[in-house]
C-alpha cells in the first residue's frame, strides 16, 4: 500500500524475489489439487527495490484485474468435466441392472443429457467471452462482468457434472478405480480460488447495475404500457415502504 486512503488507487504491485527474505512458514495438505503446493508466505521487513515495481505506482489494482482475466477464464474450461462425463456415459452403456444397461433408465440418461447440455453452454459462453476480450469489445467493467460469469458458471457446472457422474457410477465411483473421486475433490477448489463464486456474484451485479443505471431514463417506459390512469399509476409508484411501527 503506497498511497493509503485512496481506495483502489492506494495499492502498487511489485515483484518480490524469494531470496529477498520471504519465508515459507507452512505447506498445507490439500483435499484435492495436491500437486499445486500451497503454503503460507511471510513477508517480514522484506526490502523491495523500486525497479521491481510492476506498471505504474498505485496501479496495483489494474495489474491485478488484468491478471485475473486469463486466470478466471482458465477456470472456464470444460475439458476436465467432459472427460469425467464420458467415463460415466461409457460405464452406463455397459453396466447392467434389472436385465438392461442402466443408460436405458431415465434417471441415468437424463442426467447425461443435462450434463452435456450444461457443458456445451459453458463452452459456448467461455469462447464468446474470450473472443470479446481478444477483440477489445466493451468497457473494462463489461469485460470483468463477462469473465466473472464464465468463472462462476463453469466452476459450478464442473462441480455438478462430476457429482452426477459419481452418482451414475454408483458405489464404484466412490472408489479410486475411476478418477471420478479425485475429480470431485479437485472441483471443489475451483469455486474458491481466484475469486469465490460469491465474489463473482458481487462483481456481476455491481457491473450490471453500473451499465443499466448509466443509461438513465433511456429505453422503453414499461409503466406506460399499464392500463391505468395517471392517478392510479402514481399510487403504484411507491419505492419506499412505510416505517414499521414500534410497539408502545
Amino acid at each position: 500500500m503506497t498511497n493509503p486512503g485512496a481506495g483502489r488507487d492506494s495499492i502498487s504491485a511489485f515483484i518480490v524475489e524469494r531470496d529477498m527474505g520471504v519465508e515459507v512458514k507452512h505447506v498445507y495438505g490439500l483435499m484435492g489439487c495436491r500437486g499445486s503446493g500451497t503454503g503460507r508466505l511471510v513477508f517480514r521487513d522484506v526490502p523491495v527495490p523500486e525497479e521491481n515495481l510492476l506498471g505504474k505506482e498505485t496501479d496495483g489494482s489494474k495489474v491485478f484485474y488484468k491478471l485475473m482475466v486469463p486466470e478466471r477464464l482458465l477456470s472456464g474450461g470444460a475439458g476436465g468435466p467432459r472427460a469425467i462425463l464420458e467415463i460415466a456415459a461409457r460405464y452406463a452403456n455397459k453396466r447392467k441392472a434389472f436385465g438392461q444397461t442402466i443408460r436405458n433408465f431415465e434417471g441415468v440418461s437424463f442426467k447425461i443429457a443435462d450434463c452435456v447440455t450444461k457443458l456445451d453452454a459453458v463452452s459456448a459462453l467461455a469462447y464468446a467471452v474470450a473472443k470479446t476480450i481478444d477483440d477489445g469489445i466493451g468497457t473494462p467493467g463489461y469485460q470483468r462482468r463477462l469473465v466473472s460469469e464464465v468463472k462462476k458458471l463453469a466452476t459450478q457446472t464442473n462441480w455438478e457434472v462430476v457429482n452426477d457422474a459419481m452418482q451414475i457410477l454408483g458405489g464404484i465411483g466412490y472408489t479410486n478405480v475411476y478418477p471420478v473421486e479425485r475429480a470431485l475433490r479437485e472441483a471443489r477448489l475451483a469455486m474458491i480460488w481466484t475469486g469465490s463464486s460469491e465474489i463473482m456474484n458481487l462483481i456481476i451485479q455491481h457491473e450490471y447495475y453500473k451499465e443499466i443505471l448509466a443509461k438513465g431514463v433511456e429505453g422503453r417506459d414499461i409503466e406506460a404500457d399499464v392500463a391505468l390512469t395517471e392517478e392510479q399509476l402514481a399510487e403504484e409508484r411507491i419505492y419506499e415502504s412505510e416505517p414499521i411501527p414500534t410497539a408502545p
